[in-house]
């Protein structure tokens, strides 16, 4: 159907049809018996795909622990944390950050707010798995915390988090 001239071209209002669809190979199914079939199939074998190596897990954890500390002092929501910890850690980082905010809300403001600082990490790692143990110091004092990352789907997610 032509076009009038200044008008966009229509697109058609429904796609075309297919009868018949060969990817690959110049001889159709249809004219093959289940001899032939068999050898097409395994002419060309899937080649396995080699997993990356993960990376190393140090920085990772150093910042996320850091950033579970402002979680904990309020100075960060929980959410953004969400790609790193596994659910059940960020729902319990999350009911432990309210808690605490219920409690510091009764208490009055607390000491000037200083950026948490990460001052040592020892990390061990496993095949899939690493643990480290990481001092922060958070206002003034110094806090020990104890993870455990576990290798999920190419990536490290923080699966225990305990914070002293």
């Amino acid at each position: 159907m032509p076009q009038r001239p200044g008008r966009p071209p229509q697109a058609p209002t429904h796609p075309p049809r297919v009868r018949r669809l060969r990817l690959g190979s110049d001889r159709t199914f249809a004219d093959a018996d289940d001899a032939d079939v068999a050898e097409l199939a395994a002419a060309r074998p899937v080649a396995d795909q080699p997993v990356p190596p993960l990376p190393d897990p140090t920085a990772m954890c150093a910042t996320v622990v850091r950033a579970a500390v402002e979680v904990l002092r309020g100075d960060r929501p929980a959410a953004q944390l969400a790609r790193w910890l596994t659910p059940t850690v960020l729902e319990q980082l999350t009911e432990r950050a309210r808690l605490l905010r219920e409690a510091a809300a009764s208490d009055g403001p607390g000491p000037g707010a200083r950026p948490v600082q990460v001052r040592r990490i020892r990390l061990e790692r496993r095949g899939d798995t690493a643990e480290a143990t990481v001092v922060v110091e958070d206002r003034g004092r110094c806090r020990a915390a104890a993870v455990r990352l576990e290798a999920r789907r190419g990536q490290w997610r923080l699966a225990v988090l305990e914070l002293g």
